[in-house]
């Protein structure tokens, strides 16, 4: 007989939280919840919606004076006793390519690699390997700056440059503009992005369904 009035109760209170539910997104907060996020999806699908250009850099250490080394690094005809490896990624993650006839001129703001004269780089060059095979690719040197040409700059296509240099800094950075192209930030993965965006909007609208249920139980 108790079992029974247990599972009773159990029942209803399902029935209550869910009929409170109901009434949560058909009320005013709950309608509004729905169109913010309604818009934020527009919002983020117009976004992606053209080329958005992001890029990253990874630097390693090939040799270091401080260490007891067995092997010598070489460029061109110079030895090196200390010599850093940069790896500069240039990748689209918007949803529409970028012609590079659409990127701002050679004195203007064309797209490159900042390099500040202090970095001391030795080399430079195009790494093959993980830039996309389809692109055509050259670089331009210019004053501390090394300027990107490219044919075409799809989604999820990459330009990858290599760059050698004696000192170790965090000032490369890449700089540029194009049509529908204002700045080139550092990446922070689309899949990252969307992550966290659902988790954040999930935990803010359980707490105000919490919140909402909590005052009709009382």
């Amino acid at each position: 007989m108790f079992a029974k009035k247990v599972e009773k109760e159990e029942k209803r209170l399902l029935r209550d939280v869910i009929r409170m539910m109901w009434e949560f997104w058909t009320s005013p907060t709950g309608a509004f919840i729905l169109a913010v996020s309604a818009m934020g999806l527009g919002y983020y699908q117009f976004y992606v919606s053209r080329p958005i250009l992001r890029y990253d850099i990874k630097t390693v250490k090939l040799i270091s004076s401080s260490n007891t080394n067995d092997y010598q690094v070489m460029v061109g005809d110079e030895r090196f006793d200390n010599l850093y490896l940069t790896k500069v990624y240039l990748f689209n993650q918007g949803k529409e390519a970028l012609a590079g006839e659409d990127v701002s001129r050679i004195g203007k703001d064309p797209i490159r690699i900042v390099v500040p004269k202090e970095v001391g780089m030795k080399h430079y060059n195009i790494d093959n390997e993980e830039t996309t095979k389809a692109i055509t690719a050259e670089i331009l040197p210019r004053v501390e700056a090394l300027i990107l040409n490219f044919d075409f700059l799809n989604p999820e296509y990459q330009y990858v440059v290599n760059i050698l240099h004696t000192n170790q800094s965090d000032d490369i950075t890449i700089k540029g503009s194009a049509l529908n192209v204002n700045e080139i930030k550092r990446s922070i993965s689309g899949g990252e992005l969307k992550k966290w965006l659902i988790w954040g909007l999930g935990i803010f609208y359980v707490l105000l369904i919490i919140r909402y249920v909590i005052k009709k139980l009382h």
